[in-house]
């Protein structure tokens, strides 16, 4: 039997497609993470519009990108009798108090339409295998008045800095089409190994994903990649051996900088899976150093995040200045 409000008016769910996710087709995906859902539902809702991408119709067959969004009715989700943000069993356990305060901790501003928090590195943005807590996890406990806030874009676990939530469906859909056309613009800073021979430039490599399952990585492929491009700066370097890196990202491809530092013979420090022995010359790494440092969303003012504790240790060793570079981010 079909959900008898399938068609109605209540406003949208929304996911954002993760690594796992990605290349998967559309209608397995909701099968997985809804248990018990028809695929004659799932037909009708794409036929009617009613379940969509970044707010365009698809087919069944589709097959996913990371980080794209996915709306579709409440109704499927209640009819599914399933968790709406991860199929994971860890996903359904109470937010713990350490989770809830970090991120009250990390917001950096709010609005009527989204809440910007400051990430810490090591925590992810959703759920997965062998994932007990995460953002998406404990957003509700933290901020509860209200709807639970919704993603609409996200970052690796590893990486720290602006992440935006969205607190109602209409803000939701807005960002995600903001994410999804590039007309918010993202700042990265990067402490990598060595120095680029071009200190500044675009990086134009196109990216797939190759490798086993459980070791996947994205390699430039010129012929079969997916376009990637990112701005980058050499803001500073020490001796050429470490240098600062800012990054922008104009295609959102999963691991993007990663891979395009790897493209550029500049791993990111902290970056074993790229960059092997090579991104960490000595013991004072560690964690990946990148971090999304501001976001410039569509007629709003900057979000800046500040460099958490860590990495300021990190680039105050190899002799950088981490108040003049915030104080070059913040007047850019």
């Amino acid at each position: 039997m079909e959900p008898a409000d399938l068609m109605s008016d209540i406003p949208p769910i929304s996911i954002t497609v993760t690594d796992q996710d990605a290349d998967m087709r559309l209608d397995r995906m909701l099968r997985k993470r809804f248990p018990g859902l028809t695929q004659g539902v799932i037909e009708k809702a794409l036929r009617t519009g009613k379940i969509r991408i970044d707010s365009t119709r698809i087919k069944a067959s589709y097959r996913l990108k990371a980080d794209e969004m996915i709306t579709l009715p409440v109704a499927i989700a209640e009819h599914s009798k399933a968790a709406l943000a991860t199929p994971q069993k860890s996903s359904a356990k109470p937010a713990s108090k350490a989770l809830i305060a970090t991120l009250r901790g990390a917001v950096i501003s709010q609005t009527d339409d989204y809440i910007a928090i400051n990430k810490p590195g090591g925590l992810a943005v959703q759920g997965g295998t062998g994932t007990s807590e995460h953002v998406d996890g404990g957003i509700a406990a933290a901020f509860p008045d209200g709807k639970k806030p919704l993603l609409v874009h996200r970052l690796d676990r590893d990486t720290s800095g602006v992440l935006v939530l969205a607190k109602h469906g209409r803000a939701a859909r807005q960002l995600a089409k903001g994410f999804q056309s590039r007309h918010h613009g993202k700042i990265y800073l990067a402490l990598v190994a060595g120095r680029p021979k071009e200190l500044a430039g675009v990086i134009k490599a196109p990216l797939i994903k190759s490798g086993s399952h459980g070791n996947e990585k994205m390699v430039v492929d010129d012929m079969r990649g997916d376009h990637a491009e990112t701005i980058f700066e050499c803001l500073d370097s020490i001796g050429g051996k470490v240098s600062l890196m800012q990054l922008e990202p104009l295609t959102g491809r999963t691991h993007q900088l990663r891979a395009h530092m790897i493209a550029l013979g500049c791993p990111i420090l902290g970056d074993g899976k790229y960059g092997g022995a090579d991104a960490f010359p000595n013991a004072q790494v560690t964690r990946l150093c990148l971090h999304a440092v501001r976001l410039d969303l569509a007629d709003e003012l900057p979000i800046i995040a500040d460099l958490p504790h860590d990495l300021v240790a990190i680039m105050t060793f190899f002799d950088f200045d981490p108040l003049a570079v915030m104080d070059m981010i913040r007047h850019k």
